[in-house]
């Protein structure tokens, strides 16, 4: 699993460093998968830095798009790395109720040294244990237009910068991928006390499988 970091130019000749979403590699030869809309903008250009916080890869490298499939929400690509390490897919239907966890990158804190390099310590995992509540399918609003997400809910969100990361079940596999957030409802009791509820809207792992077997990446 790494950081997809984003550039892209701004006034005065700067550029603005951010981290977009997550991704994670599906197999030995530097194949990786994320939602689609982590990658969509035209003026942006996104690279590898390395399995943060503990591997940084210098330099940086460029993640090169594969294929995509924007209604569906996936993308796979390919980046040149220096290890083998990959997850595992479950080709299944994850079980309603399995306990799961949400892993990615929010809350990237980036800031330059000294020598106008970046820093990067403070970009660090996060995982949110969960479970599956149901099967879902539903129409998203991305910020690469409108997605149909087929896949599961689980009860608890991750966070923004969590997009593509990947979820998984306790024996380590990859039952899907997190895409989008469900709208905001409210639990009203008696007395008033409210309660906001939002539910992770993840795209299956059957799903997955489909889409990179239809564009003929290897998935072991």
């Amino acid at each position: 699993m790494f950081p997809v970091f984003t550039f892209k130019p701004a006034a005065n000749n700067q550029t603005n460093v951010g981290v977009a979403g997550t991704a994670f590699f599906v197999n030995a030869d530097g194949y990786f998968v994320t939602a689609a809309h982590v990658m969509a903008d035209p003026a942006a250009t996104y690279q590898y830095l390395g399995r943060l916080p503990e591997d940084l890869a210098s330099p940086s490298r460029v993640l090169v798009e594969v294929a995509r499939d924007a209604g569906a929400d996936l993308l796979v690509g390919r980046v040149d790395v220096d290890h083998h390490e990959f997850a595992h897919i479950l080709k299944a239907q994850v079980p309603l109720g399995r306990s799961v966890m949400i892993a990615g990158y929010p809350l990237p804190t980036i800031t330059t040294n000294s020598a106008g390099g970046l820093e990067v310590g403070g970009v660090r995992r996060y995982f949110q244990p969960t479970f599956v509540l149901d099967r879902a399918t539903a129409t998203t609003n991305t910020p690469a237009g409108v997605v149909t997400h087929v896949g599961f809910l689980a009860r608890d969100v991750g966070l923004f910068g969590m997009s593509g990361g990947p979820v998984v079940d306790p024996d380590g596999y990859v039952v899907g991928v997190q895409a989008a957030v469900t709208d905001r409802r409210v639990s009203t009791n008696p007395d008033g006390r409210e309660i906001s509820v939002e539910n992770a809207l993840a795209i299956g792992s059957d799903v997955l499988a489909d889409f990179l077997n239809a564009h003929g990446v290897l998935v072991p």
